[in-house]
């Protein structure tokens, strides 16, 4: 149902001061001057203002205008931009998400796994098995270092479609993304080093941050526009920053896709600050757009950037195969892979090299994108429908998570409780960042099979958030 015009103008001021364009103390438009902004009578601006000031979000002053309440997002405002170590605290956290993701009874909004309708399964059982058939020894042959020949040969023709004109020999399989990333940043970066992240930013970044005893600079991140380009260049002025990894397609968690200014300055950035850009690129087979968005790697000139990625998210998680073109960095990333892991598994590689040569793949991921889009459509709706008034998601271009932002007085950990207690899953805004921000958000995976009681779920969800308000 739609809702009145005053809550959608209330929504939009709101969000406003969500996205800090309207700060914490500052006057907002008169109720004439908005009236004349918006072309709506005085009486529906006054209803907006009026409910606005009952979610706490402006207060009206006698003769003087309506002002954002000073209290009001003080606790969402981005940290400031200075190193920041990761002191361990979200590990516990994320330890619990592990291990919820793996109890069928619960509805796993949490974790960003896909459900098996979204994966080839089928297609990837009659690869392995005719393989054990015909080829039973691949179980025990070592394929070392930087893996299996017909697999990078593959993965460069992929690549073809995000602009990238690679060799097999630029090319190593890694454990998945994770443990790409993991190598790029050890063969950029030494302790006590300084990085660039999202914020908020995937949650593995941050564990390896830790493991790495890294500092990371948090670069504000929007649903809109992805990484703040112009706040990344100014802490490159104040730090030396060794590199930046960031996610230019279908961020996690928020979904955000960067334009073509904003890669072009990225680039641009990275050659004269002289840092690495590590680009996680594990969702973009995943856009909804018919044509696959370039990847920052197809304009690296000046190999100042590594590209890392996997099939974890589009074909076998479980598989664990991932891979890394390091550029300048590639003989020292290759380096680690052997000594960390000796090898990827034989079977999963050559599996899944059948797989992408005969073509199915494509197929696989139109239908999968568009179940994306689909789910994303009824998952918007039941939110915008049972969650309170003021509760706010992005809006993904690909992919399957969804960033929510509730009221500033609704606590996503209280919410993540008792969700469990509802057998529901999610994962609050906590483990998205080093700095105790996103304390009001929670990342959703509409990856699953939707259906009444998906539906339920998320309606239970909106009616415990709720419950925070009464």
């Amino acid at each position: 149902m739609d809702c009145p015009l005053y809550e959608k103008i209330a929504n939009q001021i709101e969000q406003q001061v969500h996205e800090g364009i309207f700060l914490p103390g500052a006057k907002i438009p008169s109720v004439r001057k908005s009236s004349k902004q918006m072309d709506v009578s005085v009486a529906t601006v006054l209803q907006a203002y009026s409910l606005l000031e009952d979610r706490g979000v402006i207060k009206a002053r006698p003769q003087k205008g309506y002002f954002v309440q000073e209290t009001q997002l003080q606790q969402n405002e981005p940290a400031k931009i200075e190193p920041t170590q990761n002191d361990g605290s979200i590990h516990a956290l994320l330890r619990r998400l592990l291990h919820v993701s793996q109890d069928e009874s619960i509805i796993q909004f949490g974790a960003a796994i896909p459900k098996s309708p979204f994966l080839p399964i089928r297609q990837l059982q009659r690869s392995v098995g005719r393989l054990m058939r015909l080829e039973p020894e691949i179980c025990a042959a070592y394929e070392f270092t930087p893996g299996s020949l017909s697999l990078r040969r593959q993965i460069a023709i992929r690549m073809l479609d995000s602009g990238c004109q690679l060799q097999p020999d630029d090319i190593t399989i890694t454990l998945g993304c994770q443990n790409a990333l993991m190598l790029s940043l050890q063969a950029v970066a030494k302790s006590g080093d300084t990085i660039a992240i999202e914020s908020p930013a995937y949650h593995g970044v941050l564990q390896i941050i830790e493991v790495l005893n890294l500092k990371a600079i948090e670069i504000p991140c929007s649903a809109q526009h992805g990484i703040d380009v112009n706040l990344l260049e100014e802490a490159a002025k104040e730090w030396q920053i060794k590199a930046c990894v960031v996610t230019p397609n279908n961020q996690n968690p928020i979904g955000a896709t960067l334009n073509t200014q904003a890669r072009k300055r990225l680039i641009q950035q990275s050659i004269q600050y002289g840092f690495t850009l590590i680009e996680d690129d594990v969702y973009g087979e995943l856009g909804y757009k018919d044509k696959r968005e370039r990847s920052l790697k197809a304009d690296d000139k000046h190999n100042t950037v590594i590209y890392c990625s996997s099939f974890s998210k589009s074909i076998a998680p479980g598989f664990r195969i991932g891979w890394v073109v390091g550029g300048r960095f590639q003989a020292q990333i290759e380096h680690y892979a052997y000594v960390q892991s000796l090898a990827v598994p034989t079977l999963t590689q050559t599996a899944i090299a059948n797989f992408l040569e005969n073509g199915a793949y494509d197929r696989h991921l139109r239908k999968t994108r568009q179940s994306y889009q689909d789910n994303l459509i009824r998952c918007q709706a039941l939110i915008q429908e049972h969650f309170p008034k003021g509760t706010h998601t992005s809006t993904p271009q690909g992919g399957f998570l969804l960033w929510v932002t509730l009221p500033s007085t609704i606590d996503a950990m209280t919410l993540y409780t008792q969700a469990l207690d509802n057998k529901i899953g999610l994962l609050p805004g906590l483990a998205f960042s080093l700095t105790a921000q996103f304390n009001h958000h929670f990342r959703l995976n509409y990856a699953l099979n939707w259906d009444n009681q998906t539906d339920a779920a998320l309606k239970k969800l909106g009616q415990l958030c709720q419950q925070q308000l009464d």
